[in-house]
């Protein structure tokens, strides 16, 4: 086997950033996955490519750094990008006002030219209604409706692994590496699950909700995650034909997601305290998403559902859920001893262009 300059651990949108900024920047690099790219946590997203909404009233830099690369993404893969309309309709009793969302889409409009799309408008109760049938009219004080993009993750996906075959690189599915091997302080070599080491000069940890448990393989205890879990209900059939904001399971603001066939419901965000494989939707959460749905698109909340989970990776930080950072961060193994490891985590699927420039610019430093 060759020895690469660059091995990705892990074929989530974070592992395959890396991989395609690889190539570009000339690297040799091999791209390991267990099962296939973008199959597990990169899967069971929304699909939405948003400007950061939820994130502007604390963590404004994420933001415009999602919006940026929405520009980018528009401009460099078209044909994957879909403008999606949404509204968020304002009920009598609850805790934010009409006013106070509109302020905040005030704020967001800055950026609106930027990411591509309109600035908000508001709308009566009658135009919510007329915009968005089978929405619920009784309180309805009125709603905003605004732009966002909705991205085909799997052609993404298949995009960003081309791109790094193309410039050269190893894509290797089904191979879980199931240890690393430590010599004279660096990573030496991953053992794959068949007994097949790969020798590299770099290895880069992008296993996402396994990241902890990869960095283990080498004795490396720092790249620390919350893992934070997001339910989806997948509700087949016709769509609505538009995006709603509502609020779901705890207050929480959820979303309706229309795609082809289908329309997704939620995420939830909860604390997931066990291994990443262990992760499963109760009936109770479930049913839950389904309570809150009901009461504003009644008849879209009874049809029939399947339900899909996966995990937030979060760099491991304090505070409440939802002040979370999505920033990413690189783990730098050398404070281990581990001179040629590094461990990307969080980020976001807007993010993952910057995400992998900034950890090939940590590979090439090492290099």
């Amino acid at each position: 086997m060759p020895v690469y300059d660059l091995a990705v651990i892990g074929g989530g949108i974070a592992g395959l950033g890396v991989f395609e900024c690889a190539g570009r920047a000339g690297l040799k690099a091999v791209l390991l996955e267990r099962g296939a790219p973008g199959r597990a946590t990169t899967a069971v997203t929304s699909g939405l490519l948003h400007g950061g909404l939820r994130y502007l009233p604390y963590d404004v830099a994420t933001s415009l750094l999602m919006c940026r690369e929405i520009a980018r993404l528009r401009s460099e893969r078209p044909d994957l990008l879909t403008r999606q309309a949404f509204l968020w309709p304002v009920y009598r009793g609850e805790r934010l006002s009409l006013r106070l969302i509109e302020a905040l889409h005030d704020e967001y409009d800055l950026f609106a030219s930027l990411r591509g799309e309109r600035r908000h408008s508001r709308l009566s109760p009658e135009e919510a209604v007329a915009t968005m049938p089978g929405l619920r009219r009784e309180g309805l004080i009125g709603a905003v409706a605004f732009d966002e993009w909705r991205v085909d993750v799997a052609g993404l996906v298949a995009s960003l692994a081309e791109s790094g075959v193309a410039a050269g690189g190893e894509l290797l599915e089904g191979r879980r590496v199931c240890g690393l091997s430590v010599r004279a302080g660096r990573v030496a070599a991953a053992t794959l699950e068949d007994g097949c080491e790969i020798e590299a000069r770099i290895f880069v940890n992008a296993a996402g909700p396994w990241a902890e448990e990869v960095a283990r393989l080498a004795g490396a205890a720092m790249a620390r995650l919350r893992l934070r879990k997001g339910v989806h209900l997948v509700i087949d059939g016709e769509p609505p034909p538009h995006g709603l904001i509502f609020p779901g399971p705890g207050g929480r603001r959820i979303g309706v997601y229309p795609r082809t066939g289908e329309t997704w419901v939620g995420p939830t965000d909860e604390p997931h305290d066990g291994p990443p494989d262990a992760v499963a939707v109760s009936p109770l959460e479930q049913e839950e998403i389904r309570r809150s749905l009901s009461f504003v698109l009644p008849d879209l909340a009874a049809r029939p559902c399947r339900a899909v989970t996966g995990l937030r990776p979060i760099p491991l930080q304090s505070g409440a859920s939802f002040l979370l950072s999505r920033e990413h961060h690189i783990f730098d193994h050398a404070a281990e001893g581990l001179d040629n490891f590094l461990t990307v985590a969080g980020g976001k699927l807007t993010t993952y262009r910057p995400l992998g420039e900034d950890v090939i610019a940590a590979v090439l430093g090492k290099l």
